[in-house]
């Protein structure tokens, strides 16, 4: 067999054995899903509630409030459960959670309070499903196979944020915004019952890890080595100031694109899924481009490519279609921006921590840098009420332009991929 030959069978391995299939495809259904409420469910409150700028980043900061309050007990008491069961289990609750929004629409009782109500109950679920799904590759494959198991899940993360998307402005323009969600519900379903299929998936448990004050004591090591770690504070701060401003710019964006731009909700999806084309781009490029501009560099690069796309996007003009090109362009290079600075972050994550640290270091830095979006996502509403959506824009691409200084001052702009300061 030529090495080509091999290559290629390792390539289908993977696809033959039916608990990694069974997983990825329960994986790709759940992000598809929830691509889909992300256009969805701001479109119901906008479009067919008809709330205000406010309104609409309350429910994008009550999306995120659990990942702040949730991310750390979550990461140390999944580690203690069937990771299968957590996955169904959330799956098929957030089904029936989406289900309850559609149903409301029909009776002609849907209020904004249901659709918070829903956001802080699915994004407390989608705490559990995330850091579940992250951790079960690891007890799932052998570890010469984790490279190619990550890539294949990827690939249908990047598909799904192209598809979902375009899907999902297409159903809100046929359907209207709250039955859209019918598609999502189905998608969480479809992958509650992939990952039945899936053989049970338990991590090793040690019995200190069993002793209740055990969790206390490993979140407050994580706690405590970041902080106490330059290059992790640096880090940290630096993707705190990126989610703020980001999501200042997420939280209205589909205002700013309904009602200043003018477009139909399936413009909408249009823009999105070409930012979706960026994001799978700069998947690709990213590790190439860690490896000839260096590891610091590629996180400056990264996000000025993200305060580039949005700066672009608040000069968009109204027009049928100068307006959607000009957005497509700016979403197209913001989203291109942020895999490349994603992949930069976790990768001085990394180099800097000991492997015995990782999963503790990964989690607090979690709950630090999520610890923004909600803020951010209020701000949004704030800045668009008491400014216009235009100018919300532009102060969050001017905004975005504050990590960039972060990373540059800081000594993570000199970091090659090469280096390694943590110990073994």
């Amino acid at each position: 067999m030529t090495m080509a030959d091999a290559g290629r069978e390792r390539q289908r391995s993977l696809w033959r054995q039916a608990s990694f299939t069974s997983f990825w495809g329960s994986q790709a259904a759940s992000f598809l899903g929830t691509q889909v409420t992300m256009v969805a469910l701001p479109l119901t409150a906008v479009a067919f509630l008809h709330a205000s700028a406010f309104e609409v980043g309350l429910l994008a900061a009550l999306e995120r409030v659990p990942f702040v309050l949730l991310s750390l007990p979550a990461g140390a008491l999944i580690d203690r459960w069937d990771l299968r069961r957590v996955l169904v289990a959330s799956a098929v609750l957030r089904a029936v959670l989406i289900l309850t929004v559609p149903l409301a629409a029909a009776l002609g009782l849907l209020t904004i309070g249901h659709l918070y109500v829903i956001a802080i109950l699915v994004g407390a679920l989608s705490v559990f499903s995330d850091v579940a799904g992250l951790s079960v590759l690891p007890v799932l494959l052998p570890p010469d196979r984790l490279a190619d198991g990550n890539g294949k899940l990827e690939a249908g993360h990047s598909g799904a944020d192209v598809l979902g998307p375009g899907l999902g402005g297409l159903l809100v323009q046929v359907l209207s915004a709250p039955f859209a969600l019918l598609a999502d519900a189905l998608a969480f379903a479809v992958s509650g019952l992939l990952m039945l299929r899936v053989r049970p998936v338990r991590p090793a448990v040690t019995a200190e890890q069993d002793e209740p004050a055990s969790l206390v004591r490993q979140i407050r090591e994580g706690l405590t080595f970041v902080v106490c770690t330059p290059l992790l504070l640096w880090n940290a701060v630096a993707a705190c100031l990126m989610n703020l401003f980001a999501f200042v710019f997420l939280a209205i964006q589909h205002l700013y694109m309904i009602n200043t731009l003018g477009m139909a909700p399936a413009t909408v999806g249009l823009v999105l899924a070409a930012g979706g084309v960026g994001g799978v781009l700069g998947s690709v490029v990213a590790g190439r481009l860690i490896e000839r501009a260096g590891l610091g560099r590629a996180f400056v690069l990264g996000g000025a490519a993200v305060a580039v796309g949005v700066l672009i996007a608040a000069v968009a003009p109204h027009g049928a279609f100068a307006g959607p090109a000009v957005l497509i362009a700016g979403y197209f290079v913001y989203v291109l921006g942020g895999p490349v600075f994603n992949v930069a972050a976790i990768t001085v994550r990394q180099v800097v921590t000991p492997q015995q640290l990782l999963a503790r270091t990964n989690a607090t830095m979690r709950f630090f840098i999520w610890s923004s979006i909600p803020i951010g996502a209020l701000l949004g509403g704030l800045l668009a009420t008491a400014l216009s959506l235009r100018g919300s824009v532009l102060v969050a691409g001017i905004g975005l332009l504050l990590p960039l200084a972060v990373l540059w001052l800081s000594p993570i702009r000199r970091m090659s991929h090469m280096e390694r300061t943590g110990a073994a």
